[in-house]
């Protein structure tokens, strides 16, 4: 193989690792994002995340939501 042969299959290796990296990230983003919410809620309200049930006063106001 002469020198370019070698740079041109180097360059497409990176070229295809690359878009299998993307569309990787694109299927798992969702499910991180997920998640991460799940532990984030399970830090913000104990046992468990559900201040929805954890809540036996009728005039309390859960809290609100993010960007709502």
């Amino acid at each position: 193989m002469r020198g370019f042969e070698i740079i041109a299959i180097v360059i497409g290796v990176f070229f295809a690792m690359g878009i299998a990296a993307g569309m990787l990230l694109v299927i798992a983003l969702p499910l991180l994002r997920g998640a991460l919410r799940t532990r984030r809620n399970r830090r913000r309200y104990k046992n468990g995340g559900d201040w929805w049930k954890l809540s036996t006063d009728d005039d309390r106001r859960p809290p609100r939501w993010p960007g709502g």
